[in-house]
């Protein structure tokens, strides 16, 4: 360890292999995190679509809303379930999704009845 620099030397010039370590690092983090991404969606698609039905209607129905009384799931936790069948399992439970500035989830509200 005492020929290993930690740090920049003074002036603040890097060596190109300290940071040509750093972008292979990174890369290497970056492909890990891909790899496991892709193994667990990979994973999540052979569960049964009845399956997966049942676990959605579940966290429609015991999700924790937000402060504005949104329930709010995550869609790609639920490979192979569309828009719309999302939209009729949360009809059956009594919400309505909104479908404007969701930002890529799924937002259910409990329909006010009237």
């Amino acid at each position: 360890m005492a020929g290993v620099l930690l740090a920049a030397p003074p002036g603040g010039a890097v060596s190109p292999v300290a940071l040509g370590g750093i972008g292979a690092g990174i890369a290497v983090l970056v492909l890990v995190n891909l790899l496991i991404a892709w193994s667990s969606r990979r994973k999540r698609r052979k569960v049964p679509a009845e399956q997966l039905r049942e676990e959605l209607r579940g966290e429609i129905r015991n999700g924790a809303p937000n402060v504005r009384g949104h329930i709010r799931v995550n869609p790609a936790r639920y490979p192979g379930i569309s828009v719309g069948q999302a939209e009729a399992l949360a009809a059956e439970e009594g919400f309505t999704r909104q479908t404007h500035g969701t930002k890529g989830m799924w937002l259910f509200l409990r329909r006010v009845s009237d």
